[in-house]
């Protein structure tokens, strides 16, 4: 919205000096409106640049996740392999009924700014069911007005997402 007030004020500026034949008066109403134009840009590019009118917010869930092996398999298993410095595609199962264990977290190749923003690794807990920990944060808007003035068609304000295998210490953790 406020892109459409600062248009909106740039066009009231330009339109006082045509419309206005007092150069006193001109100068005076198209000085406030001009002036307004460099404050909301201003305003604008500290959004943008230092998120004003904005929080960081970090949401943790948990998801209980099941082995990749067979159901006969005593121990416990999950699969990862290592695609970058410390991040992983983890193979586990999402339900115990599955028949087979699917691939986690690998990277969305038609969304690379998503998937730079996305991590997944693994660790031995103090658990007693493995379960993948998702610490999720986001730039969230104070309050109302903020968001009406400032946010954009399809915005994200994803700052990183963070996924965590956490396996009991009686699993195994296989690398590829």
């Amino acid at each position: 919205m406020i892109l459409w007030i600062i248009m909106l004020l740039a066009i009231l500026a330009s339109a006082v000096i045509f419309v206005i034949k007092n150069a006193a008066v001109r100068n005076i109403i198209g000085g406030i409106l001009w002036l307004g134009v460099l404050a909301l840009t201003i305003v604008l590019t500290l959004n943008m640049h230092d998120h004003l009118g904005m929080e960081k917010k970090t949401v943790t869930t948990t998801t209980q996740v099941y082995s990749a092996a067979p159901a006969q398999v005593p121990v416990g298993m999950a699969a990862a392999k290592k695609i970058g410095a410390d991040n992983y595609v983890l193979i586990y199962k999402d339900q115990a009924s599955d028949q087979q264990a699917s691939a986690h977290f690998a990277p969305d190749k038609s969304d690379v700014v998503k998937t730079v923003k996305q991590s997944a690794t693994y660790e031995k807990a103090n658990v007693t069911q493995a379960q993948v920990k998702t610490v999720t944060t986001k730039w969230v808007y104070k309050n109302d007005f903020n968001e009406w003035l400032f946010k954009q068609h399809k915005e994200d304000n994803l700052v990183k997402v963070r996924h965590t295998l956490q396996v009991p210490e009686n699993w195994q953790v296989v690398l590829k």
